[in-house]
């Protein structure tokens, strides 16, 4: 999924000597705290609210303001994971897309993203959800799917994250099937720390966790 198929065909774009007024309107009536601004099919930059409220004069127009280029947008053959990127370090409502000739394509949506993480993770689809907490130096996701598949199951969705000062890393795995005890069964049998559990939307029964947690302990004795 890359940064073109993700362009919405509603976001306005600015011009240089559009006023703070008029672009501060364009933002509430979109519900957005970011517009690109164009001269003529150059990208110049992406125009915040917070800069303009900054200059205190609504009436002047936004050629007169320092307009932030540099890490404000992407390239349109980038992958999806890099279009968060850049709107989670910038905190970004709206991200412009440029071809490779820095020609401006349009721009995408926090919605937009969100609605493609819910393709991304399979999260419509039914089944478990299963966050697992193993080392590093141990993760192989080879071993995790074969794990799963040993199961009769699929793994529809994975993505891992890093723990902060810590050697271990969290496996977020959605499966193909609500009926994930078993896969459960064989995670604890190849000692990985089973950190929570989810069946369409639910957490699973408290008494099945406690469980898990006491089967967990005594293998680890």
């Amino acid at each position: 999924m890359i940064a073109s198929s993700l362009l919405s065909n509603v976001v306005p774009v600015l011009k240089k000597d559009d006023t703070c007024a008029q672009a501060l309107g364009w933002m509430d009536l979109f519900r957005v705290s970011h517009l690109p601004v164009l001269e003529g099919e150059t990208y110049v930059g992406l125009l915040s609210d917070e800069i303009m409220y900054t200059h205190g004069s609504i009436h002047d127009t936004i050629g007169m303001l320092d307009i932030p280029r540099e890490m404000t947008f992407v390239y349109e053959d980038v992958h999806m994971y890099d279009v968060i990127g850049v709107a989670s370090s910038r905190l970004l409502s709206v991200v412009p897309v440029l071809n490779r000739k820095e020609v401006y394509q349009g721009s995408i949506l926090l919605t937009d993203i969100l609605h493609n993480i819910d393709k991304l993770l399979c999260i419509d689809d039914p089944g478990g959800i299963i966050v697992l907490e193993v080392n590093k130096i141990d993760y192989s996701l080879a071993e995790v799917a074969q794990i799963v598949e040993y199961n009769e199951a699929k793994v529809l969705s994975c993505y891992v994250t890093c723990m902060p000062d810590s050697n271990k890393v969290e496996i977020t795995l959605k499966v193909n099937t609500a009926r994930i005890e078993p896969i459960l069964d064989t995670f604890i049998r190849y000692r990985y720390v089973i950190k929570n559990t989810f069946v369409s939307g639910e957490d699973i029964n408290e008494e099945m966790r406690d469980r898990y947690g006491q089967l967990l302990k005594f293998m680890e004795m």
